[in-house]
C-alpha cells in the first residue's frame, strides 16, 4: 500500500536515528604505585561523559498485515555509539612524587576512563529501555506524519517490534526473529 511504501522510504532516508543520550558527570581517581614506596602519582580527573544510543534504520523492516490493517515495523535494538569524555582540566588535581604526569600517561588515563564509562553505559538496561521507548515514539510520530500526507485518509495502525538475534548453531550463521516490545 502507499502508506507502507512511503513509510519505508522515510525510514531508509533517515539511516540512523539517535534516540537517547546519556550524560554523566563525576570524577575518577587514578593512582600509580611503585614497589616499596607506595603511591608515586595520584590524579583526580573530574569529567563529563556523553554517549548516544542509536537505531540503525537501514536494518529496519516494514511489512503490511492486511488482515489486521497494520503496518509492522521491525527495528534493531538501540546501540551505544559516539562516546565523548570531556575533562574539566581547571579542576583536575595531580600529586606527583618521583613520577610526573606525562602527556602520554594523561592520554592513557583519559582513554581508560572513557572505555570504562562506555562499557558501563552501553549495557545499562535503564538506558536501553529509554532508548527503545523513544524509538517507538519516533516511529509512531513518523507514521502519523506520513499518514497525514495521504489524500485518501489512513485507517491502518502501526506496530513496532524489536528484532532479536538468536545465537546460531554455527558461528557463521545468524537468525533474526521479531519479538513484540511495544505497539
Amino acid at each position: 500500500s502507499w502508506i507502507s511504501e512511503r513509510f519505508g522510504e522515510q525510514l531508509k532516508e533517515k539511516n540512523e536515528l539517535v534516540v537517547y543520550e546519556a550524560t554523566l558527570t563525576g570524577q575518577e581517581t587514578v593512582s600509580q604505585s611503585a614497589w616499596l614506596i607506595g603511591d608515586v602519582q595520584q590524579v583526580i580527573v573530574p569529567y563529563s561523559f556523553t554517549i548516544s544510543f542509536v537505531v540503525d534504520l537501514s536494518r529496519a523492516n516494514v511489512s503490511v498485515k492486511s488482515a489486521s490493517d497494520t503496518i509492522e515495523v521491525t527495528l534493531p535494538a538501540p546501540e551505544a555509539k559516539y562516546p565523548k569524555l570531556t575533562v574539566d582540566e581547571t579542576k583536575m588535581k595531580k600529586y606527583d612524587l618521583l613520577y610526573p604526569l606525562t602527556p602520554e600517561r594523561y592520554a592513557d588515563i583519559k582513554a581508560q576512563i572513557e572505555k570504562k564509562l562506555t562499557d558501563e553505559c552501553a549495557n545499562k538496561q535503564e538506558y536501553l529501555d529509554l532508548a527503545w521507548e523513544t524509538a517507538v515514539k519516533n516511529m509512531e510520530s513518523l507514521f502519523k506524519t506520513v499518514a497525514e500526507q495521504s489524500k485518501d485518509g489512513v485507517t491502518c495502525t502501526i506496530s513496532v517490534t524489536q528484532a532479536t538475534v538468536i545465537p546460531a548453531a554455527s558461528p557463521d550463521q545468524t537468525e533474526v526473529s521479531a519479538t513484540p516490545k511495544a505497539s
